[in-house]
């Protein structure tokens, strides 16, 4: 061997080796990295972005002044409501400046204005106002906003101005019972299980204009049952003229736009106030705002079940149906009668699109019975129904939808995952009693269809759509509840079979099984997103607490004052992708977030 191939064999090939173990080290230290479950890395030692926690208050003195020469009153009441809002904001943490008309100007960019009861405002200050708004300042504002331009009744030309919002010629009264609800979906819901319908209580003779939006408002006008927007001449206004807040953009400015008096919000529960103005500010001052759609991967859910008591055998011909359209359902099967049709039963639950639950033993009154009672009618039906069926039994429904707590007792002991109960004000499925998912009733029962109706069914059937429609475009959950007797009796059939077809049109409404919707409803309640902001990116860490897998999970990413370049996930085998993008937001699908795991998103704007 010559001394030049020693050398080699001597010096080289040592040094060739130990390069590649190192490599072989690295690239399985990545690997594992990759791989390994691991808890959310710490950036706290990066400065981040901290939101400023003063707003201003506009004292106006062009209102004072129409109090005093137009209307020959005191602005006393005025002024006293001024005090009450800023001792309200600053219950909840917040420092409240009084700021006067001239000084508007001096705002800055990103700073948060309060414009409230303003009636008057004069050309030169309403200019100030959308001045401050161009340059990237945030309002909130409300009522009759600019009616007055001094003594020059110039109506609702300000709002439009600012908001593109059309007034119409109808005003609500306190004729009307008032009662509101926000889209869960928007930047004052913030897909919270915490939404829900509100009291809207008038004073005097007030009323509300109401406006015409090109777009779904971020709070509408509902009845109690949440069923129906207000009546003008005897027909529900449209879901896009029933709002009463909006929000948008002027110029490089962001706002929200109430049509109701400032004494609603002074009368507002604290947590209701402080939950609906946290969102709202977080919304003007975050780089990045991130929530899940309502029911993770969906955000317009639906959920269709039956009560099949009397004429019981009527059930199979609704489960055919179901399974023929393709529609899911859930049937809550009183035991006994069960029982008597096993074979019918047991071929409604060997479908793919139908869940079998429980609607009790007997069908008989349950409420203050003995435990003995109690544990039969639960816990009973549950074992005589997954007998037949061979399938696990996991919701439950009340006769007559009441639940106390030794109900309560029996439903936990007995493995229920959840109970459709009766109308709730929440809108979405949340945890009402523990370790159980409620299911609220937002849809009329079939029984009161028949009867308002009497048992026309293009009019049932358009109902039920605008029911559905209504409820649907603000992410709120709409049940259809109906029977053996009513609705799936077999010459009733084709209303559910119409229904369904509409579904079938209308891809983006899912109807989902109870169970399905349960298990959301818990992943919802057990997911945690933290957002740390830095100068021109944002990292996301989505943490999934539930012992349930999320597949392809949707989230919005509010970024109404920067453009998104680039969302990469931290790990490779997590895969995202924007499937819908405007100025304001993108709408991200996450592939997988296993249970118990936290998944890391880089934002780069």
């Amino acid at each position: 061997m010559s001394a030049a191939n020693t050398y080699f064999s001597n010096k080289i090939y040592p040094l060739f080796a130990f390069l590649s173990l190192i490599l072989m080290i690295l690239v399985s230290g990545y690997i594992f990295y990759q791989l390994w479950p691991k808890t959310a890395p710490n950036f706290s030692f990066i400065p981040t972005i901290k939101n400023s926690k003063t707003i201003y208050l506009l004292k106006s003195e062009d209102n004072v002044e129409y109090f005093f020469n137009k209307m020959k009153l005191s602005p006393k009441n005025y002024l006293t409501n001024l005090e009450k809002l800023k001792q309200k904001f600053e219950k909840i943490g917040y420092n409240v400046k009084y700021i006067s008309n001239e000084k508007v100007s001096e705002l800055k960019k990103g700073d948060i204005l309060l414009i409230f009861d303003d009636y008057a405002i004069s050309n030169k200050n309403f200019k100030r106002i959308k001045e401050f708004l161009k340059k990237g300042g945030n309002i909130v504002f409300n009522y009759h906003f600019g009616y007055f331009d001094k003594n020059r009744f110039v109506k609702s030309k300000r709002i439009t101005k600012i908001t593109s919002l059309k007034e119409l010629k109808e005003t609500i009264t306190k004729t009307h019972p008032l009662f509101y609800i926000p889209k869960v979906l928007s930047p004052i819901g913030m897909s919270s299980q915490k939404t829900k319908r509100h009291d809207l209580v008038l004073y005097g003779n007030d009323t509300l204009p109401l406006f015409q939006s090109k777009s779904i408002p971020d709070a509408i006008l509902t009845n109690w049952a949440i069923t129906s927007t207000p009546e003008i001449n005897s027909t529900p206004l449209p879901v896009n003229d029933a709002g009463i807040i909006w929000h948008g953009f002027y110029g490089n400015g962001k706002w929200f736009y109430f049509s109701f008096p400032q004494y609603v919000l002074i009368d507002m529960p604290i947590n209701d106030f402080k939950f609906l103005f946290n969102n709202i500010f977080n919304y003007f001052q975050n780089h990045i705002t991130i929530v899940p759609y309502p029911y993770i991967d969906q955000k317009s859910v639906i959920f269709i079940s039956e009560d099949t008591e009397y004429k019981y055998e009527n059930m199979i011909h609704f489960a055919r149906l179901a399974k023929q359209k393709d529609i899911n359902v859930t049937l809550f099967c009183v035991a006994d009668l069960a029982m008597k049709h096993p074979k019918i039963t047991r071929e409604a639950a060997t479908f793919p699109n139908v869940e079998i639950g429980s609607h009790s033993l007997t069908h008989s009154k349950i409420l203050g019975a003995s435990e003995e009672k109690v544990k039969k009618e639960i816990l009973g039906s549950k074992e005589v129904l997954e007998k037949i069926t061979g399938k696990q039994i996991y919701g439950f429904r009340p006769p007559r939808e009441e639940i106390d707590k030794l109900m309560e007792k029996w439903l936990r002991k007995a493995g229920y995952i959840y109970v459709m109960e009766k109308i709730k004000p929440h809108l979405l499925p949340r945890e009402d009693y523990k370790g159980l998912i409620t299911i609220p009733r937002h849809g009329t029962d079939d029984y009161t269809y028949v009867i308002e109706l009497n048992w026309d069914k293009k009019q049932i059937l358009n109902k039920i759509i605008q029911e559905t429609y209504m409820l649907t475009k603000m992410n709120a959950l709409f049940t259809l509840s109906v029977h053996t007797h009513l609705l799936s009796y077999k010459t009733n059939l084709d209303v559910s079979a119409k229904y369904f077809d509409y579904l079938n049109k209308h891809p983006e409404i899912s109807p989902m099984k109870g169970i399905d919707i349960a298990k959301r409803a818990i992943i919802l309640k057990n997911l945690k997103i933290d957002t740390e902001n830095f100068a021109n990116k944002t990292v996301i860490k989505i943490s999934n607490n539930s012992n349930y897998p999320i597949i392809n999970g949707k989230f919005r990413v509010y970024h109404p004052d920067t453009v998104i370049k680039k969302i990469i996930p931290e790990l490779i085998q997590t895969k995202v992708k924007i499937i819908k993008k405007t100025r304001e937001y993108s709408d991200v699908e996450i592939n997988k977030i296993p249970p118990k795991t936290t998944v890391i998103l880089f934002v780069s704007f």
